[in-house]
């Protein structure tokens, strides 16, 4: 169950689950109060920038990210240069990860850990077999 974050005054009436590195959380409309940034997606916007930990992204126009006291998924994904999906139809939005972490991890030929639940429920990792080589086959019905 994802965690959820109250929206403030004047938020979207839609819930809106957002998907990212770091697990779930379900905020108030597509765009996530900056008194909520932190905890939905674990960037903070600070006078430098887009902040996470030690690392910050410089953001040229710190007031047009930030209208209402709110940021849009958008454009946090494209400050941050990374991709996202935004269905709010189904109220769900999927930020993705950094690609020069991703592509680091490619040409090193390291696995991204995931865990998926197994057809009984319970949770598997991906790191859980090792470092043997292994091949992952994937299959969708649709």
């Amino acid at each position: 169950m994802p965690d959820r974050i109250a929206g403030g005054e004047g938020s979207a009436a839609v819930m809106m689950t957002i998907l990212n590195e770091d697990g779930e959380v379900t905020v108030d409309g597509p765009a996530v109060a900056l008194d909520d940034l932190a905890a939905a997606t674990g960037w903070q916007l600070k006078p430098e920038g887009l902040c996470r930990g030690w690392v910050c992204v410089p953001a040229s126009d710190l007031g047009a990210l930030a209208v209402g006291g709110r940021i849009s998924l958008d454009a946090l994904a494209s400050a941050l240069h990374r991709p996202v999906v935004v269905d709010a139809e189904a109220g769900v939005a999927a930020l993705g990860s950094d690609p020069v972490a991703v592509s680091d991890a490619l040409r090193e030929r390291v696995a991204v850990d995931f865990t998926l639940p197994q057809l009984d429920g319970t949770p598997f990792t991906f790191s859980s077999l090792g470092r043997k080589k292994k091949l992952l086959v994937a299959w969708a019905s649709w």
